[in-house]
């Protein structure tokens, strides 16, 4: 489905109407015409304005589903990092996706640090055990067991055990397509 099929999707979901949809987000009707019938793309602002009032996130809008299903075998991931305790793995191949999944496994008192994501999006952590710091650029977050945080991207982030027993963390990127920030209002 292409972004202007979902942003109609979403939009007729919630009662919008196009003059609804432009009035909620400053826009005009005949721009979010545009958008809607494949004319033009909106700037990356533009996007995260229209995902806010459709209620998905800008990420969901612009990721490219390929059809079909994909399977990546636990024989076929490959470590990404093996440092003093720290372990990264990822749990997707990357077949031209925008969503990414990864392990993090770090030792009592270990540490990864790094940028996970190269492009604008968004990231989540779910902690499958022990209890971790996850530093975010200038955010601080301290999750236990079956806590989840959600930030949007960020310049670095710094993973750290905060406890006696290993920390098994899941790590989820969602990229925003660089071509979207790059698109215009019309």
């Amino acid at each position: 489905m292409s972004l202007g099929e979902k942003i109609r999707s979403l939009r007729r979901r919630r009662g919008l109407t196009v003059q609804g949809l432009a009035s909620a987000c400053s826009l005009s009707k005949g721009f979010i015409s545009q958008v809607e019938n494949g004319r033009t793309s909106p700037s990356l602002s533009t996007l995260v304005d229209l995902a806010k009032v459709l209620g998905v996130s800008p990420a969901f809008l612009v990721a490219n589903g390929l059809p079909g299903a994909h399977v990546t075998r636990a024989n076929g991931r490959s470590s990404l990092a093996e440092l003093r305790g720290a372990q990264a793995t990822c749990l997707s191949d990357r077949p031209q996706r925008a969503l990414d999944l990864y392990l993090l496994e770090l030792a009592p008192g270990a540490s990864i640090a790094g940028d996970p994501l190269d492009e604008p999006g968004e990231q989540a952590a779910h902690v499958l055990s022990g209890f971790v710091r996850l530093i975010l650029g200038e955010n601080q977050l301290d999750l236990g067991p079956g806590d989840t945080g959600h930030w949007n991207d960020c310049t670095k982030i710094s993973v750290t055990n905060l406890g006696a027993e290993p920390v098994r963390l899941m790590l989820a990127t969602l990229a925003v397509s660089p071509s979207m920030a790059r698109g215009g209002e019309g």
